[in-house]
């Protein structure tokens, strides 16, 4: 059995992913952890702290494990990007994005939530110029790609392909924007 404080930080992920953050209902998320207000005051002074915890440990985890097989990859860099971006099924869709909800829901309204989801940002995006550079020395991309602004692109399209995804709740907009994305990418490959 999980101990509190992990049943807590999952509650509140599951709760703040499909509510966002204002609306986010504490005693939903101490029912949801199967606990009382007095633990989580154990734990976090309050939901903001709570919400601040589950934010590096869940939601920074999420991106660091989606991506980082391809860090660790020798070869074929970019055939397994294009993988993981086919892999609809592993995209959890329903929600959005848990950053990307969360950064346009606190953008300019609170400095320490900002600060850590910029953190958690600029994070990703150089695990994607990591993993680009490492597929640009590969011989992968074209000598040329500008592997700054290809990570930014990127995750921009991702970013927005989850947020149609959200608004239209139907993974077709998801799918088609991947396969477009996939075809830049693509585009971009040295041909042997």
């Amino acid at each position: 059995m999980q101990d509190i404080r992990t049943r807590l930080i999952e509650a509140t992920f599951q709760e703040v992913f499909s509510q966002g953050y204002n609306k986010a209902s504490l005693s939903n998320i101490l029912e949801k952890a199967n606990t009382k207000k007095g633990s989580m005051y154990h734990y976090f002074p309050s939901k903001k702290d709570m919400v601040l915890a589950m934010i590096e440990e869940k939601i920074e985890n999420r991106l660091k494990i989606k991506w980082e097989a391809l860090e660790k990859k020798d070869k074929g860099i970019l055939d397994a990007f294009i993988a993981i971006l086919k892999d609809t099924p592993n995209w959890d869709l329903t929600y959005g994005c848990p950053l990307g909800n969360l950064l346009q829901e606190f953008l300019n309204e609170d400095k320490e939530f900002e600060q850590l989801l910029n953190t958690i940002l600029d994070k990703w995006k150089n695990q994607f110029i990591n993993i680009l550079q490492k597929a640009k020395d590969n011989k992968e991309l074209k000598e040329d790609t500008n592997i700054e602004e290809l990570a930014i692109f990127l995750m921009s399209s991702i970013q927005g392909a989850l947020l149609l995804t959200k608004k239209y709740t139907t993974d077709k907009l998801f799918v088609a924007s991947m396969n477009q994305l996939i075809s830049y990418i693509n585009s971009l490959r040295v041909r042997n």
